[in-house]
């Protein structure tokens, strides 16, 4: 998923007061440093479906330098 993408459906999740979920490659090992942990939702052969907390997500691509909006 781009940054872009992951902007916009968090922002979105954000709005709508709900979590976000993101499909990861399986196994998840090359995760970027400091990215938050979510929750399993669902296994399949070479991904993962997790939920994770928009703000979280946001905090996250803020710290690095790839978000300029306000993290409520």
């Amino acid at each position: 998923m781009d940054v872009n993408r992951m902007i916009t459906e968090a922002e979105d999740a954000l709005a709508a007061n709900q979590r976000m979920s993101l499909t990861v490659p399986r196994p998840f090992k090359n995760k970027p440093k400091g990215f938050p942990r979510g929750e399993l939702l669902c296994v399949q052969p070479n991904c993962n479906v997790i939920s994770y907390e928009p703000k979280k997500i946001l905090a996250w691509l803020k710290k690095n330098d790839l978000y300029d909006g306000v993290c409520v």
